[in-house]
């Protein structure tokens, strides 16, 4: 049987004669997508679930506004991202922004000028992903990306905390592999506990 680039045969067993029907790739590529889709909304549902728990708030005193909530969120994407590669780490970054969108619609910005407001998100997410990237990698100081982009340029006690907290994540993730692959969802640190 000769394989085209574009057509693949699938063997169905019926109950008289085997059936051979042509399988698109677009089909094939299809279904992936949608398991990368789910994988990657798992993982940055994960990290989003890790960014509401209150301790960042009332212990580390991370401001508890929207903004607070975002850049809580904007780290633990960015631990996730670091981590993760391929289609499951873009379909995590859609999710993270297709929920950012609703948040900004929910909040009652206007259709006019959600774009702009998802373009200014993207921008500080890009900035704090090099930003916590160079600071793990010791180019930077952790700790003053964190009061840079977590506390807003306000000097934080607990900044050292926060860093240790982040290099521990850091670390989990890098062990949980095939978690991650597989879109089972990530263990993050107990806090407070």
């Amino acid at each position: 049987m000769i394989l085209s680039s574009y057509i693949f045969t699938c063997q169905l067993n019926a109950l008289t004669d085997g059936i051979t029907m042509p399988l698109l790739p677009s089909s094939v590529n299809g279904f992936w997508k949608k398991v990368y889709r789910t994988n990657g909304e798992s993982l940055c549902l994960s990290a989003l679930h890790q960014a509401r728990t209150p301790y960042f708030y009332e212990t580390w005193n991370v401001p508890d506004t929207m903004e607070g909530r975002f850049d809580c969120a904007v780290l633990h994407m960015c631990l996730l991202l670091r981590n993760i590669k391929g289609p499951i780490a873009q379909s995590a970054f859609d999710a993270f922004f297709s929920y950012t969108e609703l948040t900004l619609r929910e909040m009652g910005v206007g259709d006019l000028k959600v774009g702009k407001q998802v373009k200014n998100c993207a921008k500080f997410f890009y900035g704090a992903l090099k930003a916590y990237e160079d600071g793990l990698e010791g180019r930077e100081s952790l700790e003053e990306a964190i009061i840079r982009n977590l506390y807003g340029n306000t000097h934080s006690l607990w900044a050292d905390e926060v860093g240790n907290y982040v290099r521990t994540c850091d670390h989990l993730l890098k062990e949980q592999d095939g978690q991650k692959k597989e879109g089972q969802g990530v263990s993050w640190p107990a806090l407070g506990v």
